[in-house]
């Protein structure tokens, strides 16, 4: 209740306020109460019951404000009328169904203004608040027909009578748009008047301004058309075919479309006809051009196919090519009301006409031998062909562009061939921004779609692009310090240099020569990131991948940085990783979320292996070192520590921890000879019969005793156990309870007597000392090279 009582004050003092003010200064108090009326939108909204005396107000609020909305929009004075127009535009955007259900008198009144002799921006607003109403009530079909339906027509023969006349461009723009939104919905109320409409657009849709021709000869002509203007009268053009009766709306769009695509190659023989084109169409006959018959000047005097105002000259034929290309491109982006069916051979026959056909910043002997002239055109002709044919490849390529967008994944079986269209084109007129500009953002696109998929035939062209792209990212130094110009005047047949005093003054700063070309550093920054993407990395040569990192380094492009960190370079040595980028990005970029994850995930370490296993390795390896060790220093005392192998104390003790240590590995398969339980029992009978005695040292040590040394056939034997699993039945005699000391030894060598001919017959030939040793350094090289695997990438990068 408070709410509404609120809303009724507020639109109370709105009244009061418009009520109060004079019509003069009324437009400057518009913007403040057209600001305020959203506070009424309950109000204005609900329907209105004098079921109370709240409500009574409320409606009588409510009817006293359309009401002096009303007398305002029959105001004499232009200000009063103008306020008026605005205001009812604010209140059918709040008032929903209740206050459009009412606005049929403020239609009427907005159609009279339209033939009053009001100003331009007057009436641009009464045709946007007109299209506002009909497009609202397209929703409710009784307001369609109590509103829309008788109005409509009306509205198209004001409008096209305000267009016809002398307008400002802003308000042409404003009818084609207001057609181009009601077409689609009314198509039945617009087609008793698609003739006018056609002559409107054959005047907006493709002008040429630059035509030779005076006014009585260009019949039609409209020298008030803006690019703007145009757009909308294009995209009207798409629209027509929607108002074809019912069920041949697909048919007329793909006649249209077709007529388009003629006209565009018909005025191609006209355009292109200072030069013999080596193009074959594949669905159209090629024009018969005599030679006998040609004029002065390249010209279309004749009717048009598509009804559009003659022209006359090679700038005006430029322009009228570049008019259809956006109107095809038109055609391709815009919506339709029902399927339709899109050739695209017939697109993709024009864009291989027109990019064909291409020029060469030096024209010497070979571009002459490449490109074959017509003798009968003039060659200032032939040099204006020369100057437009870049804006017409810029054309194309958008046009390509529309193509791959639209289609999808549809064409990517034409992706090669224009590819290699586009470095053809590029190679030739790279020294135009615009056609960088087109070309980078053409290339990014099909490398996006089936970069992946192209072979390094289709790659290896593109380094130039390439190179180029970094160019304009970081330009080169133009007007830096220049070399001392000099010139070699003859006098008396003595040449004398002359110097340029200039060159001695302190070099300028280096100043950015793709500066001014701001969609130029966007084409190339969206390439850059592509380039590392979705082409194989392989494809690339060393330098030309140093050069895209460094570029995306020093313009701290942080997509191109994480693309190149995401798809590193390969490794040109074995088993080192190739450098990566990821400290300068983690310097430049440090506070990105995609950097953090990238430096540090947050997920478990996934492990190949287990920890035991990988303990057990390396204290196996350790052993075996400290083994090798002690066979060489322990050769002096070994009679001395046969005396201990006897007793059996070292020999119980060093048994338990073999056995613990077997525990502990849990792989008896995989340890080293130095912990086969074999290996000490056959020890303790050669010590037993070899007879002894402990030399006279008071230094020597009782326990631990040092390994035995072994004869070389024993020593193949305990090497070559290791594969065979009977570890776990002699550790398990050894460490026995109750064990002394030769009461077991018998039963080992019975047991080593029953192992050693299965062994020997399943072991190589016995090898020697330095074979065993050649082995094991093997093993060490192994494990050199896995460790080599796992080095860090960042010293190779430093």
């Amino acid at each position: 209740m408070a709410t509404m009582a609120h809303e009724l004050a507020t639109l109370r003092a709105l009244t009061f306020r418009i009520s109060s003010t004079t019509t003069s200064q009324l437009p400057q108090h518009v913007p403040a109460i057209a600001a305020s009326l959203p506070g009424c939108r309950t109000l204005l909204s609900s329907a209105q019951a004098s079921t109370s005396k709240t409500a009574s107000e409320a409606s009588v609020a409510v009817h006293k404000y359309r009401t002096l909305l009303s007398t305002l929009l029959q105001d004499r004075t232009i200000q009063g009328r103008w306020a008026a127009v605005v205001l009812i535009k604010s209140t059918i955007e709040i008032g929903g169904w209740e206050t459009l259900q009412k606005s049929l008198p403020w239609v009427r009144g907005l159609l009279g203004i339209l033939t009053k002799p009001d100003p331009y921006s007057s009436k641009q607003l009464c045709i946007i608040t007109l299209t506002r109403i009909f497009f609202l009530t397209r929703e409710y079909p009784s307001l369609v027909r109590e509103i829309t339906t008788p109005s409509l027509s009306p509205f198209i023969q004001s409008a096209l009578q305000v267009a016809a006349s002398k307008s400002s461009p802003a308000l042409l723009e404003t009818i084609l748009e207001s057609f181009n939104q009601l077409l689609p919905r009314h198509p039945t109320t617009f087609r008793t008047h698609l003739k006018h409409i056609h002559q409107l657009l054959s005047q907006t849709v493709a002008p040429t301004p630059s035509s030779k021709l005076g006014r009585e000869q260009a019949t039609g002509a409209r020298p008030d058309v803006t690019p703007a203007v145009s757009d909308a009268a294009r995209r009207l053009y798409t629209q027509l075919p929607c108002s074809a009766p019912k069920g041949a709306t697909a048919d007329e769009w793909q006649k249209s479309f077709k007529k388009t695509i003629e006209n565009a190659h018909s005025l191609g023989d006209k355009v292109f006809r200072a030069v013999v084109e080596d193009w074959k169409s594949s669905a159209r006959e090629p024009a018969t051009a005599n030679g006998h018959t040609l004029d002065d000047e390249v010209q279309a005097l004749n009717a048009d196919p598509m009804s559009l105002p003659p022209w006359s000259g090679i700038f005006a034929g430029g322009e009228r090519l570049l008019g259809l290309l956006s109107l095809i491109k038109t055609y391709i982006l815009c919506s339709t009301t029902t399927p339709v069916n899109l050739n695209i051979g017939t697109v993709v026959d024009l864009l291989t006409r027109l990019l064909s056909l291409t020029t060469s910043s030096a024209k010497g002997q070979g571009f002459q031998n490449a490109i074959k002239f017509n003798n009968q055109v003039s060659k200032e002709e032939r040099d204006n062909l020369w100057l437009i044919l870049p804006e017409i490849h810029v054309a194309a390529i958008d046009l390509l562009l529309a193509l791959t967008q639209r289609s999808d994944a549809s064409t990517t079986a034409i992706d090669a061939a224009m590819l290699d269209q586009i470095v053809w084109v590029f190679a030739s007129e790279k020294d135009s921004p615009e056609i960088r500009t087109a070309c980078y953002l053409a290339v990014a696109e099909l490398l996006l779609r089936s970069g992946v998929a192209l072979p390094k035939s289709s790659i290896d062209p593109l380094v130039d692009m390439i190179r180029r792209c970094c160019d304009d990212l970081l330009p080169l130094d133009t007007n830096g310090a220049q070399q001392n110009q000099s010139s070699a005047p003859k006098t008396n047949g003595t040449p004398q240099a002359t110097t340029n005093a200039d060159a001695f003054l302190k070099a300028p700063k280096a100043a950015n020569v793709s500066g001014n070309f701001l969609g130029l550093q966007n084409a190339a920054h969206a390439l850059l990131p592509v380039l590392f993407t979705h082409i194989r990395p392989q494809y690339l040569s060393d330098s030309l991948r140093a050069r895209l990192d460094r570029t995306a380094i020093l313009v701290r492009d942080k997509d191109a940085m994480i693309a190149s960190v995401l798809n590193p370079p390969p490794s040109r040595k074995f088993g080192k990783p190739a450098a990566s980028i990821l400290p300068f990005l983690a310097r430049n970029r440090s506070g990105e979320k995609e950097v953090e994850t990238l430096l540090r995930p947050r997920m478990p370490v996934i492990r190949t292996g287990t920890r035991e296993l990988d303990d057990g390795a390396d204290g196996a390896d350790e052993d075996e070192e400290e083994e090798i060790q002690e066979e060489v220093e322990g050769d002096d005392g070994f009679v001395g520590n046969e005396l201990d192998t006897l007793l059996g104390t070292a020999h119980t003790a060093d048994f338990r921890g073999d056995v613990a240590m077997a525990e502990e590995v849990d792989v008896p398969a995989t340890a080293s000879p130095s912990l086969m339980s074999n290996d000490r029992p056959t020890t303790t009978l050669e010590s037993a019969n070899a007879m002894g005695k402990r030399p006279q040292e008071d230094t020597a040590s009782l326990s631990p005793p040092k390994r035995v040394k072994v004869g070389d056939e024993e020593e193949h034997l305990n090497v070559t156990t290791l594969p065979v699993q009977t570890s776990a039945t002699i550790p398990t005699a050894i460490v026995a309870p109750n064990l002394e000391a030769p009461a077991v030894v018998p039963d080992l060598l019975a047991i080593s007597q029953d192992l050693a001919p299965r062994i020997i017959a399943a072991a190589a030939p016995p090898s020697t000392k330095a074979e065993n040793a050649a082995e094991e350094d093997s093993d060490d090289d192994d494990d050199k090279i896995s460790l080599v695997l796992g080095q860090d990438t960042d010293s190779e990068s430093e």
